[in-house]
């Protein structure tokens, strides 16, 4: 498969030498016109620190904020994971998790400089413990192994910080403290099946045309030594289930419509687009997407109602990761889903029934040099061009679209 490289602009930021001691990757967040990259490090003196390093669109630091582009924020006494954050005026309000005494901090940085606010709760924290959610199996309360992970929360500019946690989301007002309207205690981690816990991968938006209305939680679950089952779930935005949603509340699948013989589905994202859900991932070495209706059913006007798989001569084990709309179809990054060493990305664009769209790069496929795993796929105008854009750790890479 032929790629023009030179079409492909790759910005690789400018990032700090410190060392992550976080396991998760995490790509830069674009935020009031300006990138965030951040990771868990532990500093000199051995104190676990969030660092937070600021860039432009063009990926230049931004030298007024913090130390050359740079702030390190000293954690109270762990390491906090998964920053999370919001624009309030002048101010970022930012939350973390802190896993091992299962806590939330939330602090305050001037958006210009970057200072935090020490006045902002006790020395510049505000600590709640994780609540302990209604309706969950009592062994679930003080769990939160590594098994799932929520990444980059949805955030909206409703007054609101949601804050990634395993393996769901907590919500905050934005003097930080939990938003007890968002169910019940201000955090839901887990969907609940047969008595069991499901493991969340990620949380999207849920929308009535462009109205916020809740959230969908989509991962993996498996019990014992059974397949691994896939599952999408819906709330309404103060994170009650959608019981009229798939199977009270849950689309769950051992197996994707089309494909009998395929095993061990993995849901990695999903977007709400067109009036339908769509949802990617992995299922056995195959990167895969369906198209589900609203109401958690399968739509069987897409692709004749079975899933899509990607597989590509570049990866003998691939996952879809991202999915965006563009238009009346969809653009699906697949890459390799665990990788040595850089390797190229393939974007593949469906059309509105669900078949590749042999118009779009060379035969319905676009494929990057080699590069590390990204996770964000978007289509924006950059510099006033229509661009596809990745975004991985330190990583941007932007190539001109036509649509």
């Amino acid at each position: 498969m032929a790629t023009d490289k030179q079409a492909w602009t790759r910005i690789d930021l400018p990032l700090p030498p410190d060392q992550p001691n976080e396991i998760i990757s995490r790509p830069p967040y674009f935020v009031g016109g300006f990138f965030y990259s951040s990771i868990a490090a532990v500093d000199d003196t051995g104190q676990h620190s969030m660092v937070i390093t600021k860039h432009t669109p063009a990926g230049h630091i931004v030298t007024g904020f913090g130390l050359q582009g740079t702030v390190r924020i000293t954690m109270p006494g762990e390491r906090g994971d998964w920053l999370c954050f919001v624009e309030n005026g002048d101010v970022l309000t930012c939350g973390v998790a802190l896993r091992t005494n299962e806590h939330f901090a939330i602090f305050q940085l001037d958006k210009g400089t970057g200072v935090q606010d020490v006045n902002f709760g006790h020395r510049g924290f505000k600590l709640s413990a994780y609540p302990e959610e209604p309706g969950l199996p009592s062994i679930a309360q003080h769990n939160d192994s590594a098994a799932g992970y929520a990444g980059s929360v949805p955030q909206f500019p409703d007054g609101k910080l949601r804050q990634a946690v395993n393996s769901g989301l907590a919500q905050f007002d934005l003097d930080g403290n939990l938003d007890t309207t968002f169910n019940e205690v201000g955090m839901r981690r887990f969907f609940v099946k047969d008595g069991r816990l499901l493991s969340t991968l990620s949380v999207v938006a849920r929308f009535n045309s462009a109205e916020h209305t809740g959230f969908y939680y989509c991962g993996m679950y498996r019990y014992l030594g059974d397949d691994v089952q896939g599952w999408v779930g819906a709330t309404d935005k103060n994170g009650n289930v959608i019981s009229d949603f798939g199977d009270q509340g849950v689309w769950m699948a051992t197996r994707l419509p089309g494909h009998p013989d395929k095993a061990h589905i993995v849901v990695h994202s999903a977007v709400q687009a067109h009036d339908a859900i769509y949802i990617v991932g992995s299922i056995a070495d195959s990167g895969f997407l369906l198209r589900l209706n609203l109401n958690g059913t399968v739509d069987q006007t897409f692709n004749g109602g079975n899933a899509r798989l990607f597989d590509h001569s570049e990866f003998d084990r691939a996952v879809a990761f991202a999915v965006t709309p563009d238009n009346q179809g969809v653009l699906v990054g697949v890459q390799h889903s665990s990788p040595v060493q850089d390797a190229p990305t393939v974007i593949i664009r469906l059309d509105a029934n669900g078949q590749i769209d042999t118009a779009f790069g060379s035969g319905g496929s676009l494929l990057t040099p080699p590069m590390p795993n990204c996770k964000t796929l978007l289509t924006l105008d950059y510099n006033m061009q229509p661009v596809i854009e990745l975004r991985g750790r330190g990583l941007i890479a932007r190539h001109p679209h036509t649509s």
